[in-house]
Formats: structure tokens, sequence, C-alpha cells
């Protein structure tokens, strides 16, 4: 093993992320020294991300094995790196609130909108650019590097990537990672002693095979999920951000699995986005999406107080939370796991979002699918899913198509395009609508959008 890998973490501002990604490495005593670079264009986010790592490795003892870098000049940190990850988010928390105001002013309303929708086709536009120069980087300066993506929309970001940069590039997401233990735990099975087939899209992807041992356990969810089901729900499951693992805290994706046999992760708050002819103006279970559903305010205001949280424990103002040590978010542990396979080829599989090439029939070649991948000594490598239903990979295909738009309007500045691809997404129907609301998107993340005169 290298006395010493590079890891470069691009998006590091994204100090949730960092933080998590140190206590993971400074636990991972296997895999050796790293000297950790962070980058970020935010200045005074790069800041409190250096000083909280710097102070999370001397709280260890791990200063001696973990050195930590920072620049906003990712060129300068990239050359000799082993690893790069990406986390980035053009125009952070603002832009997002901008997205959710801007479409619920025009009656559209989402829980979440990093993915489809209108929103997601806005935060599309602004970040797709970026990462396809990002990648261009890469396969200039570190062409052998490992490389992963947790930047959203997933799916747009993989497929322009691999276009447009011509580099191999991995998407993680802990989505998938958490549905299947929390499937697990529906049934009541350890979930070291289950196992699951899927294929899909980003926030959209189709748990269609879920095993006990060998044995079929979708009867053992089957029988909870219609117990549960056939009680009055209780408000307070409804919408919630935070999963309490019963049935009426996703219907629809109990309702998704009733009628196709199989559960789509990640959950109702992505889950919904994907199916806006079944929303009319928001309406969820008799509350309002991205409202008092799946709150978007909220889940803003939670990711604010979380980094003012770190920020002052990097500024020294309260002590440094040692608890981080003792659990992980998911993310960062899948990456780990990831880097920890590739080291000593363990060839352990997990989810990855990877170009087809075929792995699913009936979909692009060039489609970046969520599908099991095993991580080698020679990289990840995607698993064959050849019998994903018939039904399951018309709804993925009918839901690629707007991506594939949505992507040339990013790189070419095409408004009109943007504005077919909010047609062809499904949430606006009318010409005469999708245009004005595109139009004010446009304007309000104008300077995220070089491309667009």
């Amino acid at each position: 093993m290298p006395a010493n890998r590079i890891l470069v973490l691009i998006g590091a501002g994204s100090a949730v992320f960092t933080r998590g990604l140190l206590a993971d490495l400074i636990s991972a005593d296997d895999l050796g020294s790293w000297e950790l670079r962070l980058v970020d264009v935010n200045e005074e986010a790069l800041s409190v991300a250096e000083r909280l790592a710097q102070q999370m490795a001397a709280a260890r003892a791990a200063d001696g094995r973990i050195t930590v870098r920072s620049s906003t000049d990712r060129r300068a940190m990239l050359p000799g790196a082993d690893y790069i990850v990406t986390c980035v988010g053009v125009g952070g928390r603002p832009a997002w609130q901008a997205d959710h105001e801007i479409c619920m002013q025009h009656g559209v309303f989402q829980p979440v909108g990093d993915s489809v929708m209108p929103g997601g086709i806005s935060r599309l536009l602004r970040t797709v650019p970026v990462m396809v120069d990002i990648a261009r980087d890469i396969a200039e300066l570190a062409p052998d590097a490992f490389f992963f993506n947790y930047s959203n929309p997933m799916t747009a970001n993989i497929q322009a990537m691999t276009r447009y940069a011509g580099v191999d590039v991995v998407g993680l997401c802990h989505g998938m990672h958490h549905v299947q233990r929390e499937l697990a735990a529906f049934a009541g099975l350890p979930f070291e002693e289950t196992s699951t087939l899927y294929a899909g899209i980003n926030h959209l992807t189709f748990i269609y095979d879920f095993r006990h041992n060998g044995r079929d356990a979708w009867p053992l969810v089957r029988e909870r999920m219609e117990r549960e089901l056939a009680e009055p729900a209780d408000p307070a499951d409804i919408g919630s951000i935070w999963e309490n693992g019963k049935a009426w805290h996703n219907p629809f994706s109990w309702e998704i699995f009733r009628r196709y046999g199989a559960y789509p992760a990640a959950n109702d708050r992505h889950v919904v986005e994907f199916f806006p002819e079944r929303i009319t103006a928001g309406a969820y279970y008799g509350k309002t999406l991205g409202v008092d559903a799946f709150s978007v305010p909220e889940i803003l205001e939670w990711g604010e107080n979380r980094y003012q949280g770190m920020r002052a424990q990097a500024d020294g103002e309260v002590p440094l939370d040692e608890t981080v040590f003792d659990r992980s978010t998911g993310e960062q542990e899948q990456l780990i796991a990831i880097i920890r396979s590739i080291t000593f080829d363990r060839r352990e599989m997990f989810s990855v979002n990877v170009p087809n090439h075929g792995a699913v029939p009936g979909l692009s070649d060039t489609a970046a699918l969520e599908i099991p991948g095993v991580a080698t000594a020679r990289g990840l490598r995607p698993v064959a899913v050849p019998d994903l239903s018939a039904p399951l990979t018309a709804i993925l295909a009918r839901r690629l198509t707007s991506v594939d738009l949505a992507v040339e309007a990013a790189m070419t500045g095409s408004r009109d395009l943007a504005v077919e691809a909010v047609l062809l997404d499904g949430a606006v129907r009318d010409p005469d609508a999708a245009a004005p609301l595109m139009d004010a998107l446009l304007t309000a993340q104008k300077r995220f959008l070089p491309n667009f005169r």
C-alpha cells in the first residue's frame, strides 16, 4: 500500500460532507495515510471546512496520518490525485430556495427540486456546465484517478461528464444504501442477511427482488404494508422529512409497489417528483408538497443550522462535536467501503450511477443508470440487470427524455430547449405556462448561467 495517498474533495465547503469524510478516514486505520486536498470557490466555507478538518484530525491524534490542504484553485490540487470526489452545489441553499419559491409562484410544488421537474431542471442548467469543466480538468491533470460524484442532479451530471469530457466517473448516492436497510428493518430482518436486485435512475431506482438468505422476502414486506396501510394515517407521518419506518410515511412508494411489484428508492420525498402528472397543485395525502409535506424551508433551515454549528466549532466558539466519530451519515461510509474494496480488491457490491452500455436492455447506452456495481482494483464494474420488467423500463425511458434535452440546453445555452425540457418533464404541459416559468428561473439564476446570454 502506498505510504501516502491523495484524495481531492471538490465542493468541500459542504462542511457536512467534509466532516463525515474526515471522521470515516480517521477511523479507517487499515487504509493508511492520506493527504486530503479541499477545494471550493467559496473562500469562507473552505476555511471553515479546513479548520474543522484539522481540529478533527488532532482530536484523534491522526494529524500524523492525515494531512489537510485547501485551495480555491482546483487545477493546482488535482495533479497526483488517487481519488477525486465532487459534491458541488452551484448557488448553494439560496439558489435552491429561489427555485422553490419561483416554481410555487407558477403553480409547481416540489418537495426537493434537485433532480427533475422545473426546479430540478433549473439546478441542472447551472450545475452541468460546471461539472463538465471540472471533469475536463480531471481528464487533463489526473486521468488515472478514481473519480466519484455526489453532486445533483446525478443522472444529468454523469451523462454530461461522460459525453462532453470523456471521463470515467461513478455517481454515488446514499439513497439506495438507506432504503435497502429500511426494507430489511421493515421486514424485521437483519440487513446483513438480505440481498436486492434493482435498476433505475438516481432517486427513482426500482428494487424488484428482495431476499432473505436466498428466499423471497417480499411476502413479509407485503404483510406489514397491508396491515399498516389498512389503519388510518397519523397526519404526523405524512410528509415528514425524517424517515420513521412506518408504511404511512411513504404511501406513494407503496402504491407503486402494489402496482408494479417493485419498491422505488429513494422513498416518497424524491419519488413523487418523477410522477408529476399525479400531482395537482402539489396535493399529497391532504398536504402540499414542499410546504407542509417534505417542507423545503425546513430542510434549508436544517442545513444552515448544521453549517453554522460546524462553523462555531471551527472558530473554537463551541467544543468539537466528537460524536461524529461514532456514527456515519451513510454517504461517506459507502465511499470509504468502496475505496477499501478497490484497495484490497475485495470485489464487494455497491449501488452506482454509471452509463448503461447495455446493462439494462431497452434503455439508451448513454443513459446514466443506478445499478449494482462491483468495486475491484481496476475500478467499478457494473452488473447487468437483464430482467427489469418492461413496464418499469418504459417509465425510466420516459423520464430520461427530458434529461437528454435539458443537458443539451445547459451546454448550448438554449432557452428554447430548456422550455421544451420542462414540457417533456410533464409537470407543466402548457407551452404558454412553461415559457414564463423558465424565463423567471433563468432570470433569477442568471449569474450562475454564463452559457445563457
